[in-house]
């Protein structure tokens, strides 16, 4: 949240009402904007850091690869050791002997992922784009598509969905219950709770920071000492809620490389 937004949630107030302190609503945390006649609501803002977070990624690879050398410099030795950690702890770890070849898709997401997640805890621009759904549908569906996709090629199309939902040595009456079970949660719902798992846990940080800063500085406007003294438990909160954020800026861009990993190595899989 920023400080703009901060001074105008305490100053604004509705039309023909007192002024006073307004609490923060989901559109001016997230920075909603309503475009032409109202009817079409997006975030500028996000859009915004989403591409200047594009243009980061492209640009740090292209730099610490630009003048590679035995004996790497700095930014090259920053751009191996990320990319060593995903294709080392993630792509060979799940994928085994493919797991070179999905190394460089792997390490892509998962900066991808934690640079615009950790937009929330950048000053000024303060807001995660991860925590706009369609940000994590888009990416979900991205790993869906490569995930039918592998695995249809490898073991055509009706071989995949059998591998799939079918699940071999139960008895036969039990697959009239199984099939539709493992139908659904291995081809409808995976990039359903993938998508949904990024963009709670990123919306509901940004709301808890918001929140703790919302309340200390409505406690330190609102006069007297006993306020005043009061705004600081808000606001140490507010800054270990940062710190921690941090921790699941990473943690859930881990979790939904790892994820997309393992949904690639059980395509690619000889069995079930």
């Amino acid at each position: 949240m920023s400080l703009t937004l901060l001074a105008q949630g305490l100053l604004a107030a509705p039309e023909g009402e007192e002024e006073g302190f307004v609490a923060p609503t989901v559109e001016h945390s997230f920075f909603f904007d309503r475009i032409g006649d109202g009817t079409v609501i997006a975030s500028v803002k996000a859009m915004v850091l989403l591409i200047l977070g594009v243009i980061i990624l492209c640009a740090f690879f292209l730099a610490a690869s630009r003048k590679a050398a035995m004996k790497p410099g700095k930014l090259q030795f920053a751009g191996e050791s990320l990319y060593g950690f995903i294709r080392n702890g993630i792509a060979i770890e799940i994928l085994g002997k493919h797991g070179k070849a999905w190394a460089g898709f792997l390490a892509t997401l998962f900066l991808f992922i934690f640079i615009q997640n950790i937009w929330g805890i950048v000053p000024v621009a303060q807001l995660p784009v991860t925590s706009h759904f369609a940000i994590p549908v888009l990416l979900a569906l991205v790993v869906w598509v490569l995930y039918m996709y592998v695995g249809i090629r490898k073991h055509g199309f009706f071989g995949f969905f059998k591998m799939m939902c079918y699940i071999p040595g139960i008895p036969p009456a039990m697959h009239i219950l199984l099939i539709p079970i493992e139908f659904l949660s291995n081809i409808v719902l995976r990039p359903f709770t993938l998508a949904v798992r990024l963009f709670a846990n990123m919306f509901a940080g940004h709301m808890l920071i918001t929140i703790a800063g919302f309340g200390a500085i409505y406690l330190w406007t609102s006069g007297g000492v006993t306020n005043f003294l009061l705004g600081i438990l808000p606001a140490v909160g507010g800054i270990g809620l940062v710190f921690f954020e941090l921790l699941i800026c990473g943690l859930q861009a881990y979790v939904f490389t790892l994820l997309a990993a393992i949904y690639l190595e059980s395509s690619l899989a000889d069995e079930h």
